[in-house]
């Protein structure tokens, strides 16, 4: 099992090079620049366009990272985008590039997403590459939570690393393309579909986020995946 630690120092690390790397390197880990702006185009168009409208709603951004996701929200006229990010420096370049984008509806908390308790509903809750880094345990605590965030008729959108043929799981390893090590864990679709069923949510959607002759479609072992789910 992943070493919640580790994570933790990986992403503090990460926050370092925001002056170094492009913003949207800073959370999707892809520094090569024409692969980082196919990534944000393809991956924005495929999201939206399973999304219904966000003008005038309520987002709850789980694992915000340095607001990325959060951004395009407030792009599209959202109310409200609360992005909840437990590494301090992540979120310290969210708030700097809100306030420098005039995105005052965006507000940063920092907090472990499993640890976030708020009697506020939202519309849609957007998980974004957060469950790949969770153990199981920590994984099992945000669960329990999420039905109790959305309003009856909203929408939680997961965007996760998934296992192509079995869960598979790399433990403070080095990579490479990061030259640093490196740990997550990554759930097969139908793990992840149990998981949030069991927690009061049913599947509308479920496919790998990018087509299999993409080039973001780097290592066999996993793929990118994109799941749409309401209460059960």
């Amino acid at each position: 099992m992943i070493n919640p630690k580790k994570v933790k120092q990986f992403w503090e690390s990460r926050a370092e090079l925001y002056s170094v790397v492009a913003l949207e390197s800073v959370a999707n880990l892809e520094q090569d620049p024409t692969n980082l702006q196919i990534k944000i185009d393809d991956e924005t168009a495929k999201v939206f366009s399973w999304l219904p409208s966000v003008e005038n709603k309520n987002i709850l951004d789980l694992g915000a990272g340095v607001g990325q996701w959060s951004f395009r929200f407030a792009e599209r006229n959202a109310k409200r985008v609360l992005a909840v990010e437990y590494t301090e420096g992540l979120a310290k370049i969210g708030e700097q590039e809100a306030r420098a984008r005039k995105m005052y509806q965006v507000e940063f908390v920092v907090c472990a997403a499993e640890e976030y308790k708020s009697s506020e509903k939202f519309d849609l809750i957007f998980i974004s590459g957060l469950f790949v880094y969770l153990n199981d345990d920590q994984a099992k605590d945000l669960l329990a939570n999420l039905e109790d965030f959305l309003t009856d008729d909203g929408l939680l959108m997961l965007r996760d690393g998934t296992g192509v043929a079995m869960r598979y799981e790399i433990d403070d390893n080095y990579s490479e393309h990061l030259a640093q090590n490196y740990s997550a864990t990554y759930r097969t679709a139908n793990e992840y579909i149990t998981l949030f069923e069991n927690a009061g949510f049913s599947c509308i959607q479920s496919e790998n986020m990018f087509p299999e002759s993409h080039p973001l479609n780097k290592y066999k072992e996993t793929r990118l995946r994109l799941f749409l789910f309401r209460k059960s």
